[in-house]
């Protein structure tokens, strides 16, 4: 039974709690309890409770508490980089506050299980900072997942956004300035409800129509219906009349109609199928627990591989990258690409590491469930090298989630896990595919192992995948003196089996990963746009239910295409995550079947394809065969305006009079000469001619009637 921390559950009929939401803060062994927060609670300050470890077991088992999610609020599934300064000021100042006590095990299980808190009281005073505002920082923290990315300051739900105002006295928005001081401007009008209702009833009456009224004109119509009393009253007083502007009117427009609706009834439904649809067609003897130190390094293959467009192009050796847990020597999760070890390579293996292992495996053509490869945890600390993993966008994506740890420079063995790890694929492997290197061992005279290559990326691919889940059920002596639990549960010593039993007895430092938030924060950012055809990247085209719904691939069509948020799993181009929405997570969204001569490709082989098409743009900007067509054309022209300026000049209606009689004689002087010479040789035959020579014409049909002739 896995009871990850930070985890999610729902609790329904149960005696031990309230029925709601729970996030599991932590499982303190000492005195076997779990130690829960209610996420159904909104208070500002919400303690957690603490229940028995056994009753919880308990709950679960009777599938009275099962696994949820929570949905984390939207401005916390940002990329760091879009993070203002002054929010992340606040945040880590927030975050140092309480530092100190989210670690402390003893403080957490007093906070749940007392009703006064003496600790906390204390602590207020040593910081001098006022015991509620801590109380409200914790509470914020425990709910928001537990990483100092709950503590960002939700600023973006300031001023009310997407929530409509509610008209006073006073006018809502900037007063309206005249250019030059010698001009007065009418007073601003304040829309209420009323007006609202006439905006709606002169939009329905001449706007949504089809063949309808412009916005202007039905705006002049709207103040002739409904405003035609003051605006009279008004002139006959000489002041401005109290009447809304076209600017609020086109505002109220957008506010009370959707564009699908506005398309849709603007037009009729022929018109609408035909022109404006959418058209979509992965030391030691410290680390004992799973998840208290993940390791993770990158080396380049002992193989050489080929492009998948076309097997003639080598493309060198890939990057493999590799997240190993150093206590069961699982590999929790992998990459390989094209790129050389760098930031842009190692997100791509955390996201694998952080997320469920059977949808990556099966784009690649391993078809396995996740109780296989078990592993979608974030460790407690994460240990690399002196590399791409210190610099300052890893230090930001990674840090709120997990804790960086790094290695001496030239000190491999500070990892070595994750380090025998590649000497074991290489090995087993690697070494015997075609076109491998064999680790450098080359021979003087020996055949380059370029020639020989013959695999692609996506195989090669496969082949560790498959290397991997073997490894994590591949016997290590070593993993039976690590714990107890393999010998006392009569378990092979598999990195597997070790994985399990320490999960399952609640011997672990994981913790449970958010989906959307791995996303947001670990996979590379892009731009796509969303057009007729669907959500373009790259030249593909992708598209989800949730497009459909509303429509956008129509709006795109008839408003114009915008762009969108998306991040890219580089892995594969089957689908991307989009936001669609600003104030919602990541959707994701599949590959259309007008692009699929890239489907179960990897994001390198639609680069390749740019990169292709660019060098055939270049090479031949245009053909030869047109230079000489255009230089003939303009002979031709010359010659022509020559043999016209050389004849007599006559007025424009002598040239163009009698042309039906030109066109006639031009046609006989033309094709019908050999026909003519052709029929009096044959009134004129000699009778002494051979039989054979004589052209007897056949007489001619009567005249079929055509539909056209009076039928």
């Amino acid at each position: 039974m896995v009871l990850p921390r930070n985890s999610v559950w729902n609790v329904n009929n149960s005696n031990l709690v309230e029925d709601g939401l729970y996030r599991l803060l932590d499982i303190i062994q000492d005195v076997e309890s779990v130690i829960l927060f209610s996420l159904g609670n909104t208070s500002a300050t919400v303690r957690p409770i603490a229940v028995s470890l056994e009753s919880f077991t308990e709950l679960v088992s009777s599938r009275k508490a099962k696994r949820s999610k929570y949905e984390l609020p939207a401005y916390l599934l940002i990329d760091e980089e879009n993070i203002p300064n002054e929010y992340i000021v606040r945040r880590d100042k927030n975050y140092h506050l309480v530092k100190s006590i989210i670690s402390d095990r003893t403080f957490l299980f007093d906070y749940a299980t007392k009703k006064r808190s003496p600790q906390l009281a204390e602590y207020s005073k040593i910081i001098n900072v006022d015991r509620k505002s801590l109380a409200r920082l914790l509470t914020t923290y425990w709910r928001n997942g537990q990483d100092k990315m709950a503590l960002l300051p939700a600023f973006s739900n300031s001023g009310g956004a997407g929530q409509d105002r509610v008209p006073t006295t006073v006018p809502l928005g900037a007063p309206k300035q005249p250019r030059t001081v010698t001009v007065d401007r009418a007073v601003k009008f304040i829309v209420t409800d009323v007006d609202r209702t006439k905006f709606r009833k002169a939009l329905k009456k001449y706007y949504l129509k089809e063949s309808g009224l412009t916005l202007s004109k039905t705006y002049k119509n709207l103040l002739k219906d409904s405003y035609s009393k003051e605006i009279k009253l008004a002139q006959a007083q000489e002041r401005f009349p109290c009447i809304p502007t076209l600017k609020q009117f086109s505002y109220w427009r957008k506010k009370l109609l959707t564009k699908d609706e506005i398309i849709k009834q603007r037009m009729s439904e022929n018109d609408y199928l035909r022109n404006k649809r959418g058209v979509l067609g992965s030391v030691t003897d410290r680390s004992y627990l799973p998840g208290s130190h993940f390791e993770i390094d990158a080396t380049v293959a002992d193989v050489h591989i080929v492009s998948e467009l076309g097997s003639q192009y080598v493309l060198g050796r890939p990057t493999i990258y590799i997240v190993v847990d150093r206590a069961s020597r699982m590999i929790v999760g992998m990459h390989v690409s094209l790129y050389h070890a760098s930031w842009r390579a190692a997100r791509q293996a955390l996201t694998n590491s952080f997320l469920p292992k059977s949808i990556y495996c099966k784009s690649f053509g391993v078809d396995i469930e996740n109780s296989e490869w078990p592993c979608a945890h974030i460790p407690t600390e994460l240990v690399c090298d002196n590399g791409e993993m210190i610099g300052v966008q890893a230090n930001k994506a990674l840090t709120p989630m997990t804790r960086l740890s790094f290695t001496p420079p030239y000190r491999p063995d500070c990892k070595g896990v994750v380090e025998k790890r590649f000497d074991i694929i290489n090995k087993e492997l690697l070494h015997e595919l075609l076109g491998t290197t064999r680790g450098g061992l080359v021979v003087r005279g020996a055949r380059d192992p370029r020639k020989d290559a013959i695999y692609t990326l996506k195989e090669v691919t496969a082949e560790i995948i498959k290397s991997v889940l073997e490894h994590n059920r591949s016997i290590l002596d070593d993993l039976a003196f690590s714990s107890p639990l393999l010998i006392e549960n009569d378990l092979s010593p598999t990195p597997l089996n070790y994985w399990k039993i320490h999960v399952a007895k609640h011997m672990h430092e994981l913790q449970s990963a958010n989906l959307d938030e791995v996303i947001a924060r670990l996979l590379p950012s892009a731009e796509v746009s969303m057009t007729r055809s669907g959500i373009y990247f790259n030249r593909m085209y992708y598209s989800c239910s949730e497009v459909e719904e509303l429509n956008l691939a129509s709006v795109a069509r008839s408003s114009g295409r915008w762009r969108l948020e998306a991040r890219i799993d580089e892995n594969t181009t089957n689908y991307i995550y989009v936001r669609l929405d600003r104030n919602k997570g990541f959707v994701r969204c599949d590959l259309l079947p007008r692009s699929r001569m890239l489907s179960d490709k990897s994001m390198f082989d639609a680069n390749f394809i740019q990169d292709w098409l660019d060098n055939k743009n270049e090479l031949t900007p245009i053909s030869t065969s047109s230079i000489d067509d255009h230089k003939h054309r303009q002979e031709v022209t010359r010659q022509a305006k020559r043999r016209r300026d050389g004849e007599a000049k006559v007025s424009f209606r002598e040239k163009s009079h009698n042309t039906r009689q030109r066109r006639k004689e031009e046609l006989e002087a033309t094709t019908n000469s050999a026909t003519t010479s052709k029929t009096a040789i044959i009134n004129n035959i000699p009778t002494n001619l051979p039989s054979e020579d004589k052209v007897i014409p056949l007489p001619k049909g009567r005249k079929r009637k055509t539909s056209g002739d009076g039928m």
